[in-house]
């Protein structure tokens, strides 16, 4: 292997960037000597999990060519059509990936639905509307890919920025969801419940459990702060001020605290 570092925002770094549809940093290309694509790593890897990636890429298991030599021998065969599937996802080649998708769907493979979930998952993405997923988690509550649906759904929701109402109900079924409580995912939600003003009851029980659950004291107070302004708009005013206080007491020189606590002793929310 030759190794060749690539500053993607800069010069020819940006041709290739487009070129390989490098979507987020660190990402390392695996090309042969023509410049195709054979498999990628994208993201952090530790030492030894990076090193099993190399040792796996360099052996050519699971890798773009072997693949695709497995689907000329085996064209109906589920594993090598959804290990296809998710290589050209991951290439950011969405056009390849629906192929793969509609491959299993014609070949009658795809006992276990995950096929169809994706299959509505690209076309959800092509028009960039929820529809599709939100119908899809309303028919399919215990499926395995429900909060990937949800998860997707929220970001069509948003963009579009529409209905405040259904990107709050779906966003509470999406916490809903996950199996284990996140502190940082429930304090993401209290906070977005804040700006919204809806499921502020609900909004102030999770991010109080996740204060709870915090240990490091800068976070802690960042979810502090949240909770401050939750207890703020529902005109628990004294209430914001004694937590944002304690922000304040944290880091007394933090500009964005003294503000808030400047703004809970204003004029009375509404």
């Amino acid at each position: 292997m030759i190794n060749l570092k690539i500053d993607a925002e800069k010069g020819e770094g940006i041709e290739l960037a487009e070129k390989y549809n490098i979507r987020g940093f660190p990402t390392i290309v695996f090309t042969n000597n023509r410049g195709d694509e054979i498999d990628r790593i994208v993201g952090y890897k530790d030492p030894d999990q990076f090193f099993s990636e190399l040792s796996r890429i360099k052996s050519g298991r699971n890798t773009l060519p072997t693949l695709l030599t497995d689907f000329q021998t085996n064209p109906n065969n589920f594993s090598t059509l959804f290990k296809l599937t998710k290589k050209y996802e991951a290439m950011g080649d969405p056009a390849s990936a629906t192929r793969m998708i509609n491959a299993i769907l014609k070949a009658g493979v795809d006992s276990s639905g995950t096929a169809k979930f994706f299959s509505i998952l690209y076309q959800s993405r092509e028009i960039q509307k929820p529809d599709g997923l939100l119908e899809y988690a309303n028919n399919h509550p215990e499926s395995g890919y429900l909060t990937t649906a949800l998860q997707e759904a929220m970001y069509f929701i948003r963009r579009i920025g529409k209905n405040k109402q259904l990107e709050a109900d779906v966003y509470v079924r999406l916490i809903n969801s996950y199996e284990e409580e996140n502190p940082g995912m429930l304090n993401s939600f209290a906070w977005r419940m804040s700006e919204l003003k809806l499921y502020l009851d609900l909004a102030l029980e999770k991010v109080t459990w996740a204060i709870g659950q915090t240990s490091d004291n800068k976070q802690k107070h960042m979810f502090i702060d949240t909770k401050a302004e939750i207890l703020w708009k529902l005109n628990r005013i004294d209430d914001a001020i004694l937590e944002i206080e304690k922000c304040t007491t944290f880091d007394p020189n933090n500009i964005y605290y003294k503000e808030q606590l400047e703004k809970f002793k204003g004029p009375i929310n509404t």
